[in-house]
């Protein structure tokens, strides 16, 4: 009896222990099933800063693009230098053209450097090697040679032809030109257009003057004839006005003013930047130095083509 109690007690019937096996596999699945949701939240908030700083980044991206298509093409290729012509001592060089590249700098927003040659010979052996800067601002002869030999091409040149004169003292003033072969003439050195132009004037090797070609500046040649040192000197012609006190034996044909030219590297768009603030420079008056200095009414286009044949005046004493 008592086992027949028990047994009543302890067996289960089988249906209802199937079900609760089923209840017992539900509720693990739904306890499992938790748990992965609340993994996947984190993972799902790990994922989400990840692609907006992936996509941050592509965006900005895209804004360094358009803002590099902005920039001049003269800044991806960094600062320009300016060549000047030696007419000057380096330091006295500086003085007297660093004007006009701030003036470049500051209206152009290009970003422009002064190089000077410490005298003409060094000036030439780089001219002949092409080691010249992009921009170069020189007498006519020069630039058309340039031109000629490594494509460079006149921008803009001073508004006042240039010509060069042989000046002398009263004593001296009735003299013809042949009167000076054997006297001291002073200049600056080859290749400079007054000397060039002087070894045209003299062209018989038979009958030369004595060229001291030992001036620093057109205005140390000057000097030298007030100084006794020289009989006569050539220089331009701004130059010549200076001194009504000294007389023109002699003056040369007209040559382009002093030019700016540039190298074929030098993007269209610099090149007409360039033209544009070099026209105008003579309507800034916050930069009047920069023309003063230079001994310069103005800038004006020029055409290429009033250059051709100029760079035979140095085929007189080089072999080109």
């Amino acid at each position: 009896m008592n086992d027949c109690h028990d047994y009543r007690q302890n067996h289960v019937p089988g249906p209802f222990r199937m079900a609760q096996f089923a209840a017992f596999l539900l509720l693990a699945s739904s306890m499992t099933l938790a748990q992965d949701t609340a993994d996947q939240e984190p993972a799902a908030q790990d994922v989400t800063p990840a692609v907006e700083e992936a996509t941050g980044e592509v965006q900005a991206g895209e804004t360094e693009a358009e803002a590099a298509s902005e920039v001049p093409v003269q800044s991806l290729t960094g600062p320009l230098e300016l060549l000047v012509n030696p007419e000057y001592p380096p330091a006295q060089a500086r003085l007297v053209f660093q004007p006009l590249v701030d003036y470049l700098n500051d209206v152009t927003g290009l970003e422009i450097s002064l190089a000077v040659d410490r005298n003409f010979h060094r000036y030439w052996l780089n001219a002949r090697r092409n080691e010249a800067p992009p921009l170069v601002l020189e007498d006519a002869h020069m630039a058309a040679w340039r031109m000629v030999n490594f494509d460079y091409q006149p921008l803009v040149a001073s508004a006042t032809p240039k010509t060069f004169s042989l000046l002398t003292t009263g004593a001296l003033a009735d003299d013809s030109l042949e009167d000076f072969v054997g006297r001291r003439i002073s200049s600056l050195p080859s290749p400079s257009l007054g000397y060039l132009v002087l070894a045209d004037w003299f062209d018989n090797p038979l009958q030369q003057p004595l060229i001291l070609s030992t001036a620093t500046s057109w205005l140390d040649a000057v000097e030298m004839v007030f100084s006794a040192e020289a009989d006569a000197a050539i220089a331009p012609n701004n130059l010549a006005a200076r001194y009504p006190n000294l007389y023109p034996v002699e003056t040369s044909r007209e040559f382009p003013g002093l030019t700016l030219s540039a190298s074929p590297d030098l993007p269209a768009d610099v090149r007409q930047t360039l033209i544009d603030a070099m026209t105008v420079l003579h309507e800034d008056e916050t930069h009047h130095a920069a023309l003063f200095e230079l001994d310069i009414d103005r800038f004006i286009n020029v055409d290429p083509e009033t250059y051709e044949g100029l760079e035979d005046w140095l085929s007189a004493i080089f072999s080109l």
